[in-house]
């Protein structure tokens, strides 16, 4: 899913589309048709207000639920995925909407916890491993999996990844920023004493030291998981922390990777804005002062995300351009000129749109007195955004998603004080974490396994509703099952009740909740090709657009995405001809497979696996069941919010 973030992210900067928010008493099911990629059988979920919940198949073989804003759902599935969706709106009283939204939230909130408790457990796996490493090797630092699962966040903003060099930046640009680290210095020892920083490093050190392996309780379906600050999370916090405190007494300048200078005519720092931004220095100042006397078990990695920020800002101040630090994710999606020189169309309108709303955001900065770290985190974003697409015009590999509010920059483990404990301590604690995540991993199987017929997509929404429905149930006051007295809620509160086993596919959910339920409303919502072909048959000849438009190597609305498998035809909306379309859509599956198996060295199986991929989407189609829709990367949330495409 991660493909669509780079896109959705022009909705934190500005406009919001699609439905207006469901009233408080009622809530919408939906129906996402079937589709190559994510959910490929068709889609189900559903929408209170502005948030719609979604279960989703993991690569664990779990099934999970996920929450998501109506537009960026909208925009995943009906634009960037090209699927048509359907809405069906059921009336319901204020209590009983309630109550099935709190069921859900709870719900979410509840593997939230669960699935991190889990990544926690196995994270302090790593950490022990590790530690058992260091006592019987020679070399400490050797560990390959505690470096992937273990990362000190923030660090890599001044420090490069364990075994490499630093990456160094120009020498009057490297003296600048290391007196910007000279100066944040003096004002904590001004406010904090000289040996302020000395005394806290020691403070750290024990602490370090002090730290031991934390009990992992059981789950208990009928509360709230508990929260658990890891052992793991305790010794990276107090790393970080002090990774923190060296970047102060070390001074040591960015990393050349860790930042950039806008160094255009358009980016120059104007008297509006200078004012703002030497506002802004005094804010991050004061705000570092006080994280360094903080509770906060992760204020270390605050303060090197502050410094950072602070040395960008002082550089805008010095140098008259803007400075920002690198704020992308560092697993974002990454493309070759190859993967997108073929939608150069899209990219520029991707870019122009950055480009404004760059210009605009900088526009309201210069007019305010006051610039908030929150505001200046979104220019920092779009900046970003704007720069990396930049570098599509000299046709460069680019990052396509992952900026994000709050920049990481992590480094693998470093040399630094461990905690004090024996090989047998160590041991017996691992001991017991393997046991805790097998009884854990075991609750989670019982409770979230995925199974294509009876735990997927739909069922589960419906479990979910029947869970909340079922609340009321108290086996010692009533007569009747549990079973019928969810059936008499269901009809009562909904208006009928959808049995689970028998509703198993999506598009058979969907017309029972029709049938059932209490629906007052529906409509069916165009994918974006739709859409856009509609419009190509208003202003021009109807019959040569269905031609022209009817595959892939003529159309003029899609260029092919290599995420897509090979094929020829689209067959959503020829229905009469569909059968013959998917015979050449199967043909052109095997040619690639063919052409894979010999191209298996050179591309790892990826036209391989397409081809069969493509085989696979075509055969519905020889008996009139529609797959083959093509999808589109590149799209344009900005654009086509304003261009109101989304059917309502």
């Amino acid at each position: 899913m991660k493909l669509h973030r780079f896109c959705i992210y022009v909705a934190v900067a500005g406009s919001v589309f699609l439905s207006s928010p469901a009233s408080a008493a009622a809530f919408n099911y939906l129906y996402i048709e079937a589709s190559e990629g994510n959910s490929s059988g068709g889609h189900a979920a559903i929408r209170f207000a502005d948030a719609i919940y979604h279960y989703q198949r993991l690569d664990s073989g779990l099934i999970r639920l996920f929450r998501e804003e109506t537009s960026e759902f909208h925009f995943l599935y009906r634009y960037l995925q090209n699927r048509p969706l359907h809405e069906s709106r059921v009336d319901v009283s204020g209590e009983t909407f309630d109550l099935l939204e709190d069921q859900f939230k709870w719900q979410f909130l509840t593997q939230e916890r669960q699935f991190k408790l889990l990544d926690d457990i196995r994270k302090d796996r790593a950490f022990i491993r590790h530690l058992l490493h260091g006592l019987t090797a020679d070399n400490i630092w050797l560990d390959a999996n505690a470096s992937i699962m273990l990362r000190l966040k923030g660090v890599g903003f001044f420090y490069p990844e364990p075994g490499r060099q630093p990456q160094p930046i120009g020498s009057k640009s490297a003296r600048q920023q290391s007196l910007s680290i000279h100066n944040l210095r003096q004002k904590i020892e001004q406010r904090h004493g000289p040996d302020f920083l000395q005394r806290r490093r020691e403070q750290i050190e024990s602490q370090i030291k002090a730290l031991a392996p934390v009990h992992w309780p059981a789950l208990d379906r009928k509360k709230f998981p508990a929260s658990v600050y890891s052992f793991a999370d305790g010794y990276l916090d107090s790393l970080t922390a002090l990774f923190a405190i060296k970047v102060l007494v070390e001074a040591p300048p960015l990393q050349s990777d860790a930042f950039f200078l806008a160094n255009q005519k358009a980016f120059n720092v104007s008297e509006a804005e200078r004012r703002v931004l030497l506002d802004l220095r005094q804010q991050l100042e004061t705000s570092l002062v006080k994280s360094l006397d903080s509770n906060r078990p992760d204020w270390g990695y605050a303060a090197l995300v502050n410094t950072a920020r602070y040395i960008a800002v002082d550089a805008s101040l010095h140098s008259g351009y803007w400075v920002f630090i690198d704020d992308f994710a560092e697993h974002s999606e990454r493309l070759r000129p190859d993967q997108y020189l073929d939608h150069r169309g899209q990219i520029r309108i991707l870019l122009g749109e950055s480009r404004a709303i760059l210009d605009r955001n900088l526009q309201l900065a210069a007019k305010r007195q006051h610039l908030t770290e929150a505001e200046y985190s979104l220019i920092e974003r779009t900046a970003n955004r704007y720069f990396e697409l930049l570098k599509t015009e000299k046709s460069r590999d680019i990052r396509y998603n992952g900026e994000k509010a709050l920049p990481d920059k992590s480094i693998g483990l470093s040399e630094g004080p461990l905690p004090h404990l024996t090989q047998k301590q160590l041991t017996t604690a691992l001991s017991a974490l393997d046991d805790s995540e097998n009884k854990l991993l075991q609750e989670l199987t019982q409770d979230y396994r995925y199974d294509l017929i009876t735990h997927n997509c739909v069922t589960e929404l419906f479990r979910t509703i029947n869970q909340a429905l079922s609340k009321a149930y108290r086996s010692n006051d009533k007569l009747e099952s549990l079973e019928a007295f969810t059936i008499k809620e269901s009809e009562k509160r909904l208006g009928g009740y959808v049995a689970v086993p028998y509703n198993f596919i999506p598009f058979v959910s969907y017309q029972s909740v029709l049938s059932r339920y209490h629906v007052t409303q529906s409509r069916d919502l165009a994918s974006y090709r739709s859409l856009e072909l509609a419009k190509l048959k208003a202003h021009q000849n109807s019959v040569i657009v269905s031609l022209r438009e009817s595959n892939t190597v003529s159309s003029r609305l899609y260029t092919y995405n290599p995420d897509d498998a090979l094929f020829v035809f689209f067959t959503d909306d020829n229905w009469l001809l569909r059968p013959v379309f998917g015979l050449f859509n199967t043909a052109t599956g095997i040619g690639q497979s063919v052409y894979g198996f010999f191209s298996w060295p050179l591309d790892s199986g990826k036209n391989l696996k397409s081809g069969a991929t493509g085989i696979l989407m075509s055969l519905p189609e020889l008996v009139f069941f529609n797959m083959r829709k093509g999808s589109y990367k590149y799209l344009s949330f900005h654009r086509l919010s304003k261009a109101e495409l989304s059917g309502d």
